[in-house]
């Protein structure tokens, strides 16, 4: 009996870490990978500058069928920053089988949360993400130095948050795959995944440094640069295993 329940709890363990996702995620500026301190980059405003910190929460993801059917996966809060290549790699457990055509997912952490108060692990205040005056998370961090910034040390410093209405700074993401994504006991499927920091200051909201060179509060400019940095990721591409 001892022999069977053995077997019968190592087939169901296989069969659960076959139902996982992979995603891999790299970060670039401008198609070209992002290189912390040593590049220089250039916005859409005409001001160089460079990056040496980039980190962003990820959570509340969703697998979306060819039929519109939409898997929400188990609640789970992950903080990914250049700095540490672990972080870029994030599994998605207890996907159910299936084939599948979108991946959706937030920036930031859920406003629940947020009125909840700091917590543990990935949303632990030590990692430098928790705002202590009442204000919650920080959905997502740049920093780094342009001539352009007339802050001190020509600094530039955005910390994105925000979750009291009317600054929200949470952003759904939905991103179409090139082709399908398909879970099962017999499939170890990754996601390639690219977010690039200059859609943060050249999207629909162009961003000067000269004009504006940090924001480090909930405010209009905030929800602003999140609505830019919501267009940052693609799918670079699938791999069914």
């Amino acid at each position: 009996m001892n022999r069977l329940l053995l077997l019968i709890l190592l087939f169901m363990a296989s069969r659960t870490a076959a139902q996982q996702v992979q995603l891999e995620i790299s970060h670039a500026v401008a198609g070209q990978p992002m290189q912390l301190q040593t590049a220089s980059y250039t916005n859409a405003a005409g001001d160089t500058f460079n990056i040496t910190l980039f980190k962003y929460y990820l959570s509340n993801f969703s697998l979306i069928a060819a039929d519109g059917r939409k898997i929400t996966l188990d609640p789970a809060y992950f903080l990914v920053s250049e700095d540490n290549p672990a972080s870029k790699k994030i599994l998605l457990l207890q996907c159910p089988k299936g084939e599948y055509t979108q991946l959706s997912f937030m920036i930031g952490v859920d406003s629940v949360l947020n009125f909840s108060g700091p917590q543990d692990g990935a949303l632990d205040p030590l990692h430098g993400m928790f705002w202590t005056w009442n204000s919650g998370y920080i959905m997502a961090k740049l920093e780094g130095t342009s001539p352009s910034s007339r802050l001190p040390n020509h600094m530039l410093q955005f910390h994105i948050g925000g979750y009291r209405a009317p600054h929200v700074t949470q952003r759904m993401v939905t991103l179409p795959l090139p082709s399908p994504l398909r879970t099962g006991p017999q499939y170890r499927p990754q996601v390639l995944l690219q977010a690039d920091a200059m859609t943060w200051f050249n999207g629909a909201n162009q961003i000067s440094f000269r004009q504006m060179a940090g924001f480090m509060t909930p405010g209009t400019p905030a929800d602003r640069i999140a609505d830019n940095y919501q267009h940052m990721f693609s799918v670079k591409k699938i791999v069914n295993q």
